[in-house]
């Protein structure tokens, strides 16, 4: 029967055009279930996005070599991180009858564009790395694989008042709907602590010269600075500190447990720099150990957070689909209501969706030395 077959995954190129999205898409075989994947596997974020991608490969190969009710077929899209070609995607996506699921997209913005429409569409959406607050009530069947800024941000502000002494701190965030929500979080809970802000910078996206920003930071002598950027404007803003002379205590958000930061500013730069994580690479946890060995043998190379969460966030709906009958538009409904049910022992810890699609997770604090991450004493 069709579901023996091992289905090939459809690794697809960057859209060139909306017009591209009128082609009618290729039927999906009897027993298949489809699943749309975008990401930024170009551009800014495009190194989080191919491990992502690289990830949820690695899940499907192994989940298609085993038994199960369907064969998980992937169309991959590149994103771009930007919500206007988010939105164009997940028009195409609502448009193929044959699609069941998507994962994406990387950013909370853009994750959020797509949403409304995946949403009218019934189809079911795991952002593995969405934590925007608002994301989740965009859609009846929208999920994340990590927790919101609220949780996030509001731990990252105990430890640097509890566990580091901060009693200033300035904040350095990314202009978008994930910086902005992790630096409103992180302000409230630090102060709510007894610390003081004394500067909250927003960097653009494209920003590369922050040398003015951090000449004013500095003036401000803040003993801690809370960095919530992506790593190649964090690989600046390190460069920049060290070049100024500058070494306060340096606290990320868990987008920064990437070894592209260390990379890119260099190991001097980013020296002690304190960076929370829901996975860590080196954990004795068989899952881990496990899932860290087979992405090395297929890849050559170390996972990330983001490969990890992405491969976790494959795995809720691969679990979901054992128990949805139908495929396309007809499995839609049940594998949403699915995903509400299911749990998984995942590389990032437990994953269980609450009534809103959220999920909780215990964080484990590192520290960079000499150009490694370092679990924190």
């Amino acid at each position: 029967m069709a579901h023996h077959r091992i289905f090939r995954i459809l690794a697809v190129a960057a859209v060139v055009a909306p017009t591209a999205f009128l082609a009618a898409p290729a039927a999906a075989a009897d027993g298949v279930a489809k699943i749309g994947v975008f990401l930024p596997l170009t551009g800014e974020n495009a190194e989080n996005g191919q491990q992502i991608r690289k990830a949820v490969e690695l899940y499907v190969n192994e989940y298609n070599q085993q038994k199960h009710a369907h064969k998980i077929e992937l169309l991959v899209r590149d994103d771009r991180g930007e919500p206007k070609t988010a939105t164009n995607i997940a028009r195409e996506f609502a448009q193929d009858k044959d699609l069941i699921a998507a994962v994406g997209s990387f950013t909370s913005t853009a994750a959020m564009a797509a949403a409304p429409i995946l949403d009218k569409a019934g189809i079911p959406q795991i952002s593995p790395t969405s934590s925007h607050p608002d994301f989740t009530g965009l859609a009846k069947y929208a999920f994340r694989g990590t927790p919101t800024q609220s949780i996030e941000a509001d731990r990252i502000a105990d430890y640097v008042a509890d566990k580091l002494g901060g009693k200033t701190a300035a904040i350095v965030y990314r202009q978008d709907d994930w910086g902005n929500s992790a630096a409103k979080v992180f302000r409230k809970s630090f102060e709510a602590k007894g610390g003081t802000i004394v500067a909250a910078e927003a960097v653009a996206p494209d920003t590369r010269d922050l040398r003015t920003l951090v000449t004013v930071l500095k003036e401000k002598n803040p003993d801690s600075v809370y960095v919530a950027l992506h790593y190649a404007s964090a690989a600046v803003l390190a460069q920049r500190m060290k070049a100024a002379g500058w070494n306060p205590k340096v606290i990320t958000s868990t987008a920064l447990y990437t070894h592209q930061l260390v990379e890119l500013a260099g190991n001097d730069a980013v020296e002690n720099w304190h960076v929370p994580a829901f996975f860590f690479a080196e954990s004795k946890e068989p899952v881990v150990q496990n899932f860290v060995a087979a992405y090395k043998k297929a890849y050559d190379q170390t996972p990330n957070a983001f490969g990890a969460v992405g491969y976790d966030s494959i795995a809720m709906i691969g679990t979901a689909l054992d128990d949805v009958p139908g495929s396309g538009t007809e499995g839609r409904k049940a594998l949403g209501d699915k995903l509400f049910e299911v749990q998984v022992r995942g590389t990032t810890g437990q994953m269980k969706f609450d009534a809103n699609g959220d999920i909780d997770k215990t964080i484990t604090w590192l520290e960079i030395k000499g150009g490694k991450f370092v679990q924190a004493p």
